[in-house]
């Protein structure tokens, strides 16, 4: 099927920190789209512009179904079988109603989670500063914050986090099938216990809400999908948000003269959020894989039936004919239609949650700790390999008044 020019093996390399790799660039300037082969399954067309990647996002004749019945092109070994990210209207029109009016992010849903978020935040600076510089950002700031909001939400016990973070990990992974598959089956096997729990007592959190939706929609009777989709809340809200709240700090630590600017102009967050969600790479190389029902004409290529196309979002987000100065890190940036969160069917429900929560958690951290720093230097902080996503080990930090 794909005989019209020569492959390009997909990911370019391993990524270094947030760095977004330069063939990205090069793949955007040519025009069209560039035929990869990724680390799994079918060869694909690699979708690099902003325009082209928005319009594939968009454009229903790209399928998430057909993937299923595929071996779809992906960077890690397990693919997606049963999740609501496999699916095409109308089930997934159904499915994703559910599941938004669960979530319930509205005015008066996230109005409490801006006061609980708030609570958060001061309890957790509180220990810090009695625990006392230097720690790691990760362990006591990032994730119990995304930990305890996400779990409480969805109504997953925060108690149980050790029994199911190996499996939030083993999620993401891109490592081989035989190492993440029985994380995998673990994390699977609590959520089926915890949802047997709830058909007895539901409760008004969005476990209990979708359960007791479960007799109602057709997807969600289906115990595998069940499974799979509250493994992958879990994942988004608890994982993934912390993984990005660590990159975005990092890069403030990163950029002092961003950080002062912030510092000086509160004022700036909501666009300084909106950049840091651009520039940290989400997901590290691309979303999910989507097949032409048809044949299709994208930037300049066709696309024939059958094809698979695969969009980078982090490239979309660098690509200067949309961002002056992608490369910069620019926390007053006004134009910033970036990608982080998908678009089209897919785009990510937790948008109003994530932006809400980094406003919060960055304001509370910056006005509590106005000196916070990094504790090591830049080039020993530890960067996590054989993952989907750009994710810091752990974040040392410190604050107070600089030796001597």
């Amino acid at each position: 099927m794909f005989d019209r020019e020569p492959l390009a093996r997909y990911p370019f390399d391993e990524p270094a920190g947030l760095g977004v790799h330069p063939a990205h660039s090069d793949c955007r300037s040519r025009g069209g789209l560039t035929r990869v082969r990724p680390p799994h399954g079918d060869d694909a067309w690699l979708v690099t512009r902003h325009e082209d990647i928005r319009a594939v996002l968009a454009d229903r004749r790209f399928s998430r179904a057909v993937a299923v019945t595929r071996d779809e092109p992906r960077t890690a070994a397990v693919p997606l079988q049963t999740s609501v990210l496999a699916l095409d209207p109308p089930d997934h029109t159904d499915v994703r109603r559910q599941v938004a009016g669960a979530l319930g992010f509205n005015g008066p849903r996230i109005a409490g989670l801006r006061d609980a978020s708030r609570e958060r935040c001061a309890r957790l600076i509180d220990g810090m500063l009695a625990h006392g510089a230097p720690l790691d950002l990760a362990e006591h700031f990032a994730t119990p914050l995304s930990g305890e909001i996400t779990c409480e939400l969805l109504g997953v016990p925060f108690a149980d986090r050790e029994l199911f973070r190996d499996g939030l990990e083993a999620l993401a992974s891109t490592l081989p099938q035989e190492v993440v598959g029985p994380r995998i089956a673990a994390i699977y096997a609590y959520v089926d216990e915890l949802c047997a729990a709830r058909r007895v007592e539901a409760g008004d959190d969005v476990l209990g809400v979708l359960t007791r939706a479960r007799d109602d929609a057709a997807r969600l009777s289906d115990d595998s999908f069940f499974t799979e989709l509250i493994s992958d809340l879990l994942l988004a809200g608890y994982y993934n948000t912390s993984t990005q709240f660590l990159n975005a700090v990092y890069l403030l630590l990163t950029h002092p003269e961003q950080l002062r600017r912030l510092r000086d102009d509160p004022g700036l967050m909501p666009r300084a959020v909106e950049e840091l969600l651009r520039y940290a790479p989400f997901p590290a190389h691309v979303t999910f894989a989507r097949y032409a029902t048809e044949d299709v004409h994208v930037g300049g290529t066709l696309v024939r039936a059958g094809e698979a196309v695969l969009a980078a979002l982090p490239s979309g987000n660098f690509d200067r004919t949309v961002f002056e100065d992608p490369a910069k890190l620019d926390l007053s940036r006004s134009k910033n239609p970036h990608l982080s969160f998908g678009h089209g069917l897919h785009h990510c429900l937790g948008g109003p949650l994530v932006r809400m929560l980094f406003q919060i958690a960055l304001s509370a951290l910056l006005d509590r700790l106005p000196d916070l720093r990094l504790a090591v230097p830049e080039h020993e902080l530890p960067w996590q390999p054989g993952l989907e996503l750009r994710r810091l080990v752990r974040l040392p930090v410190t604050w107070g008044p600089l030796p001597g």
